[in-house]
């Protein structure tokens, strides 16, 4: 794999590929708050999450009842992102986020597809010649594991996507 696209959307999720397991609809539960760094070109991001969210299993089996594919689908529920850029500076953006992301797999482009709705924050880690980057995507965007990032992080789709890490660049 090229990269690993990593959501923050307090939802992560597969769905494109159908699965033969039960969806249980139980409600959303708090999460504990999450702290971490995330990369942007030249600079890195303090971010903090919370929220609630809710996981849903839709694996796929076998003709004998065994898991052959395990998938989920995590649903974002009132949460919050609030991300602090670099000194001087230190520029504070707080963002609700509310959406959905769910995975497929496509057997055309031997390649996983992320669709995301709602409100989510997508952050693509630094790795080889890509610098990192951090977007707010609101609608519905999707993207690939291993498509290229640039531009936006390989984010396409009719909704919108705000690229963070130009709002808090120092």
């Amino acid at each position: 794999m090229k990269r690993a696209l990593a959501p923050i959307a307090l939802a992560v999720g597969i769905g494109l590929f159908a699965g033969t397991g039960a969806a249980v609809a139980a409600p959303p539960t708090p999460n504990d708050r999450t702290t971490e760094t995330l990369d942007c070109p030249g600079f890195q991001v303090d971010a903090v999450y919370t929220g609630k969210a809710k996981v849903i299993d839709q694996s796929v089996h076998d003709h004998a009842g065994q898991t052959f594919l395990k998938f989920f689908k995590n649903v974002g529920a009132a949460g919050t992102a609030t991300l602090t850029g670099p000194a001087p500076a230190s520029k504070v953006l707080h963002y609700s986020l509310n959406g959905t992301i769910k995975m497929g797999l496509d057997l055309n482009i031997v390649d996983f597809v992320y669709t995301g709705t709602g409100r989510n924050m997508i952050t693509d880690p630094k790795h080889g010649d890509y610098p990192g980057g951090i977007f707010l995507t609101v609608g519905k965007v999707t993207w690939t594991l291993n498509a290229p990032d640039y531009p936006n992080g390989g984010l396409t789709g009719p909704g919108t996507i705000t690229d963070v890490c130009q709002l808090l660049a120092p």
